[in-house]
């Protein structure tokens, strides 16, 4: 009866350590950016979304891949001239 209470309670420690590391995983990775507001205003103006770090990385991606294509019809256009 002892050892169960015991390994009852370990469990109830486990699992309050995994929620705890997990709680502080969520809160970095949808965090808003600390950014000062004339950097938020340049980035908004490029239209970056800045809600959150990870909003921030994929909407660059994104903007990166439109700049990158559109040289791309550029050279395309150029070479078929």
């Amino acid at each position: 009866m002892k050892k169960t209470g015991f390994m009852l309670i370990e469990l109830l420690v486990v699992l309050a350590i995994i929620m705890f590391i997990a709680f502080k995983v969520f809160n970095v990775y949808f965090k808003k950016p600390s950014l000062d507001k004339e950097t938020q205003k340049v980035i908004s103006g490029q239209g970056i979304d800045t809600t959150s770090y990870q909003s921030v990385i994929d909407s660059s991606k994104k903007k990166l891949q439109d700049i990158q294509d559109q040289h791309m019809k550029e050279l395309n256009n150029i070479s078929g001239e």
